[in-house]
């Protein structure tokens, strides 16, 4: 095999010397120009980035540092308007406007949407709170939302009490959680805290936007700790912020060459998304990212920032271009030099590269294959294995490669095997030995394995060699045998089947026509007998015996659908619909109408008239009125068929649609509805033996079966 890899004609020592003499020459030179080409473009690539990143992390750490300071003079305000509260004995509204006023909050700090107090209250001091307010001159002043809870926290002064504040007037903070669990951590801690991302009461749909708030508690005295904090709260002083007002100030066009992303809490996603100052969030594919987790006001924000820009200037960006352009240029003229040199040697290098490729090919393949592949000479030595064959048979490729292929065959046929071979190297063709019972091949532990053979002759320029296909069939054998004993196993059941449920339908239908008969002979004995109930139970003996026959032939005929072979004959469908409404006896005063393109095709017939019929007879038995119509619609659809039968009647409930498919199941008394309770059950299951499917649709009055019908069987299957 190896000497059929390359051509006789190539040397490879020539092959050698031509790559020795461009590598020490031209190339060496290419290879050594690009290398410091490219050393010097990373260097100074590295060199910018470097620049680059580090100013783009000191532009970080100032907006950071911008956030966190503006949140700290935010802190100071409220903490004045703690102090205001401490100074007096009590602070007025009039009071509270004059110090918010003073505060100049738009003018000093941008993003704060005012400034408020909201009182502790519980459930016995709302009423009293709300009718101090109410005297102040605010008459439709109230407690919002509306309901009880165990603590409140109501917004009673809000400035500048312009239409926006005037939205949140009234409003209990601790009625939504994010609100509460910051005020009760700033009162329990007595240390100004920021609340998670909320919708502020001031929103509006137009321009809405996250929002957050700050608390300072405010106490009777000096509590000193957390349980007198909390006996000892009065309220807090807060403040609203709206998270796009308040960034866009801080941020303004100094950080305008940065992406910034704002998150509560230690997780990015889009429910914790509070601000963002571009449409698209900041990203890892940025030039350059950084994300950190910051406290604001005892509050955790994630901060994500990046930058589609490098931070470096023209300078810079000028010198890296100089390089690339002066290197690329000297490169280009290398490059030419040497593609000169290697001009004259191209056909032989390429040749070179396709044979080896073509090799490395034929081996991918080989040892790809999902079979036992070997390769043997006109002697029958192995030259050739691949991996498949070593799991297979058990061997390692050293004790396969040299030995004869009957190592691998059971000892008594090794001889005949030998015989067979020489045969075939005689005149060799592509064969399959699948077909054959008796092929058997032995494993190194002396395992035997039923296997099957194909042998393929591959001509070579040193004769013809054999390679042998064989594939391990033990399991498909057996398989195959279980398959075989299943099946005549099924069969044997099946049959067994028949023939009980005629035994039963024709032993049980025997005392039946006993009774029966037994029946009408009280009946004419006792006609004379003027007793209304003798009468009424003789007529409810002979129904139900009725409907004992009846369910016995219907279980009959239920257990042969699907498994007696019916004829297929050529039927016309609207005769045939017309036939079995005429059959089913209709009272007078129903009527029958059909609407669509009606086929003649090959089908079933009697298992189409067991279908029309039974439906007929459900939709007469169970109307509710002396008149009707029923009406049958058809329609084709791809490979099917689809018939509707719809009547006028009382309808059923759609909690009773998947019932009326079971067996033994009516929706009325049998007493009132004679029948065996399978009729629907045999319509199902015809239908589905032939691939069709069956559907119920009811609302109000009147009901719609409609159920599809192969154009073709085959088999008794729908194609």
């Amino acid at each position: 095999m190896d000497k059929d890899s390359f051509p006789d004609s190539f040397n490879f020592n020539s092959s050698k010397s031509f790559y020795a003499s461009v590598i020490s020459s031209s190339w060496l030179m290419l290879l050594a120009a690009v290398f410091f080409m490219g050393l010097s473009w990373y260097v100074l690539e590295e060199y910018l980035r470097d620049r680059g990143e580090e100013r783009f992390n000191n532009n970080v750490q100032d907006l950071i540092g911008a956030v966190s300071s503006r949140m700290t003079a935010y802190e100071q305000v409220l903490r004045g308007g703690v102090g205001l509260f401490l100074a007096s004995d009590g602070v007025t509204r009039r009071e509270w406007q004059l110090y918010v006023s003073n505060a100049r909050l738009s003018e000093y700090y941008p993003g704060i949407q005012g400034l408020g107090f909201a009182q502790l209250l519980t459930p016995a001091t709302v009423e009293t709170f709300t009718q101090e307010v109410q005297e102040e001159g605010f008459d439709d002043y109230r407690v919002t939302p509306v309901g009880d809870r165990d603590l409140y926290c109501v917004i009673k002064y809000l400035e500048p009490f312009d239409w926006r504040n005037q939205r949140a007037f009234g409003f209990d903070m601790c009625s939504e959680s994010t609100r509460r669990a910051a005020i009760l951590h700033a009162i329990a801690t007595g240390l100004p805290t920021a609340s998670g991302k909320v919708t502020l009461v001031q929103e509006t749909p137009d321009d809405a936007q996250a929002g957050i708030l700050m608390y300072v508690p405010l106490y009777r005295g000096q509590p000193m700790t957390e349980e007198e904090r909390k006996q000892q709260a009065i309220g807090v002083v807060y403040a609203p912020f709206r998270m796009n007002d308040l960034m866009q100030g801080i941020m303004g066009k100094r950080f305008s060459g940065l992406k910034l992303a704002i998150y509560d809490g230690m997780e990015a996603n889009n429910e914790s998304l509070m601000f963002s100052s571009h449409k698209a969030l900041p990203s890892t594919n940025d030039v350059f990212y950084q994300s950190q987790l910051e406290t604001m006001e005892g509050q955790v924000w994630r901060l994500e920032v990046s930058s589609e820009s490098r931070f470096i200037s023209s300078a810079e960006q000028t010198q890296s271009v100089w390089l690339q352009v002066i290197g690329s240029a000297f490169i280009l003229a290398l490059f030419y030099s040497v593609l000169t040199m290697a001009r004259n040697r191209y056909q032989e290098s390429r040749l070179t590269a396709e044979l080896i490729a073509n090799e490395k090919r034929f081996r991918l393949v080989i040892e790809a294959s999902p079979s036992a592949l070997f390769m043997v000479d006109r002697k029958g030595i192995i030259t050739l294995v691949n991996t498949h064959a070593e799991r297979l048979f058990g061997y390692a490729r050293d004790e396969l490669l040299g030995r004869s292929i009957n190592m691998l065959l059971p000892e008594g046929l090794r001889e005949i095997h030998q015989q067979h071979m020489g045969s075939y190297l005689a005149q060799p063709i592509a064969k399959n030995m699948s077909l054959r019972d008796d092929l058997f091949g032995c494993c190194k532990d002396g395992t035997r394995l039923a296997i099957e053979v194909g042998l393929t002759p591959i001509h070579f320029s040193n004769g013809v060699s054999i390679l042998a296909t064989i594939n391990n069939v033990s399991e498909r054998k057996r398989i195959e045998a279980q398959r075989i004993e299943h099946t005549a196993e099924l069969e044997r059941i099946n049959k067994e089947l028949d023939q009980f449920a005629y035994i039963a339908s024709h032993d049980l239908k025997s005392p039946l026509r006993g009774i029966e008969q037994l029946t009408s002979w009280l009946s004419e004995d006792l006609s004379e007998n003027m007793d209304e109930n003798v009468q009424k139970y003789l007529g409810l003996i002979q129904s139900r015996i009725q409907r004992m026959v009846l369910l016995l032939d219907g279980l009959l005929m239920f257990s042969r659908i699907g498994r007696v072979d019916a004829e297929i004959v050529d039927v016309d469908s609207r005769q045939l619909i017309e036939d079995m409404f005429a059959l089913v006896a209709p009272p007078q005063g129903f009527s029958l109408e059909l609407e669509g393109n009606f086929p003649q095709f090959k089908t079933v017939k009697t298992l189409l008239e067991l279908v029309i019929r039974n439906l007929f007879s459900n939709a007469i038995k169970h109307h509710d009125q002396a008149e009707g119509v029923i009406k049958v619609v058809c329609s084709a659809s791809n490979t099917h068929y689809w018939f509707s039968v719809i009547d006028d009647g009382p309808g059923i409930s759609t909690k009773y649609h998947g019932k009326v498919f079971e067996m033994f199941q009516t929706l009325r008394p049998r007493d009132e509805v004679e029948g065996s309770g399978l009729g629907l059950s045999l319509v199902k299951k015809t239908v589905e033996s032939l691939g069709g499917k069956i559907q119920l649709e009811s609302e109000g009055r009147g009901c719609c079966f409609r159920f599809s019908w192969p154009m073709r069987i085959v088999n008794k299957e729908g194609i």
